[in-house]
């Protein structure tokens, strides 16, 4: 039976804007290392959003594509999506 190594837990203090930022999924919590992860996930979700509608239009299409193709096609749009919310800031 393998051995149960015990976890270690440490609690971090959040501020009420870093708080919000995580929630909100906003990169806008003044604290530079939260901010990169959260514009690293919203990239994520953007192009698994982009995958799954590229995935469905392919289907009704009757055809498939190249997976590596469709992959970076789920990443492009996913950067010209961040891109343009850019443009209005």
């Amino acid at each position: 039976m393998a051995e149960l190594k015990p976890m270690i837990v440490t609690t971090v203090e959040l501020t009420a804007k870093e708080y919000a930022a995580i929630h909100l999924c906003v990169p806008d919590s003044g604290n530079d290392e939260l901010d990169a992860m959260i514009k690293r996930a919203q990239r994520e979700r953007l192009a698994v959003t982009a995958l799954n509608g590229i995935v469905q239009s392919e289907l009704r299409k009757g055809g498939f594509g190249c997976e590596t193709t469709i992959g970076r096609m789920a990443w492009d749009y996913a950067d010209a999506v961040i891109a343009a919310g850019e443009v209005g800031k």
